[in-house]
């Protein structure tokens, strides 16, 4: 998330809602909070945030922020609350769930992860990183066949990508489907002739 970019568009979605008369506070805020995580004071730039949290507690880009900041800080569990409610706020934005990735990943809650992916992938279906990342973790989990459907889609909308083709292929072949997982690796080889570990998986 880049500080100059978010806080323009924090400071113009606040303001516009508070009107004119608010312009300078809410500014003011922002730009405390914004010259404090500069300086890696997380506290400080959550601390900052404070004099808008009554009448900005419903909007996106407040908890969006609040849940960069609170990520920052080392607050996983109240970074996730954050995320979840600007999510809540805009329902249709794959944006504060591609931040709720940060903390749950952090604190190892791998099912969260998961979920989060597919509600991605449900806003996004062809998101990449969601594809990509969804399906190491079923494979991680050695949940086989259902990594085999994460990097089948990914496959399908990257057909030259030689690290889904692997992922795909080793799936398969540890799900049993061994026939499947020789023609991947081959055409991992078509693209990467030396591929060491498409070559590994064909002896």
């Amino acid at each position: 998330m880049k500080s100059m970019t978010m806080l323009a568009a924090v400071a113009a979605a606040m303001t516009a809602a508070q009107g004119l008369g608010a312009q300078e506070p809410a500014q003011g805020a922002l730009t405390a909070s914004y010259a404090a995580e500069a300086a890696k004071d997380y506290a400080g730039a959550l601390s900052a945030l404070k004099p808008l949290e009554a009448d900005e507690s419903q909007s996106y880009l407040y908890h969006l922020r609040l849940g960069w900041l609170d990520y920052l800080a080392g607050l996983h569990a109240e970074s996730a609350k954050q995320y979840r409610a600007a999510s809540a706020a805009a329902p249709q934005a794959v944006e504060p769930l591609q931040g709720l990735l940060l903390p749950l990943a952090a604190s190892g809650k791998t099912a969260d992860l998961l979920k989060t992916h597919d509600a991605i992938l449900k806003l996004d279906p062809g998101n990449y990183k969601s594809l990509s990342q969804a399906a190491w973790l079923t494979y991680q989990a050695k949940n086989y066949k259902k990594a085999v459907k994460y990097y089948g889609r990914a496959v399908r909308l990257y057909p030259s990508d030689t690290e889904m083709l692997i992922g795909l292929g080793y799936s398969q072949k540890l799900g049993g489907d061994k026939a499947e997982a020789k023609r991947n690796f081959q055409q991992v080889l078509l693209l990467s002739p030396k591929n060491w570990r498409a070559l590994e998986a064909l002896k």
